[in-house]
């Protein structure tokens, strides 16, 4: 009786176990990403004026961290379609249709670059005239340019950069890169011990009302038993 009783609840507690495991691989993804290619995207800011947290996001939601088929395959982490302009490698891939052909690169350097030059496109030119603090200015731009189909793209690419802490790299500050990163990566880990530290109460107060449902139950059962006897 009392294995039945508990087992739902047990088996709650391993889906939220689950969840929970996915949210700490997914994390884990986004820091070796910028411990990676965060060089790449504050080099381009200072040499363009494109935000570093834009860059990184959008690498971030365009190969999923660099573990797509399509990242994977060409380098590609902005997820840039061949146009009628590109001389280079291709590579063709199902989206939005089926087949559809993809810029190929040879390094992940070279798509950020490429990235770059691709912003530098007339549509895009209205993007210039916010700050490279502004990210949601940014992030809000590059939809209404036509960057993406997905209709939710800003708001996506925002909640990437501020969940993930990538407006850090905007700031302005004397620290080179490297101390930049490193600083982030404090951050990032201060912020995945409170996250720890969140879960943990919430497993305790999720068993302890496990707790108190199932001595509800044990009570009402045993009021049903003396009434039958």
């Amino acid at each position: 009786m009392l294995l039945f009783l508990i087992n739902p609840y047990f088996l709650l507690s391993k889906n939220l176990d689950l969840k929970e495991m996915k949210k700490e691989k997914e994390m884990e993804n986004v820091i070796e990403y910028v411990k990676k290619y965060a060089p790449f995207a504050i080099e381009e800011m200072k040499k363009f004026g494109i935000p570093a947290s834009i860059k990184l996001g959008q690498g971030i939601v365009e190969s999923s961290s660099g573990t797509s088929q399509l990242s994977k395959a060409t380098n590609n982490h902005f997820g840039i379609k061949c146009g009628k302009s590109w001389i280079g490698d291709v590579y063709y891939h199902d989206d939005d249709l089926p087949k559809e052909c993809f810029r190929k690169y040879s390094s992940v350097k070279e798509s950020f670059q490429d990235h770059s030059k691709l912003l530098q496109k007339p549509r895009y030119s209205k993007l210039f005239n916010f700050h490279k603090n502004d990210y949601q200015s940014w992030a809000v731009g590059l939809k209404q340019a036509g960057y993406a189909t997905s209709l939710n793209y800003a708001d996506l690419l925002i909640n990437q950069i501020e969940k993930y802490l990538l407006w850090k790299f905007d700031e302005e500050n004397p620290n080179g890169t490297e101390e930049k990163i490193n600083l982030y990566l404090e951050s990032m880990m201060q912020k995945k011990d409170k996250k720890n530290e969140s879960f943990f109460m919430k497993k305790m107060r999720f068993f302890y009302k496990i707790f108190l449902m199932i001595k509800k139950k044990i009570e009402l059962y045993r009021k049903k038993i003396n009434i039958i006897y």
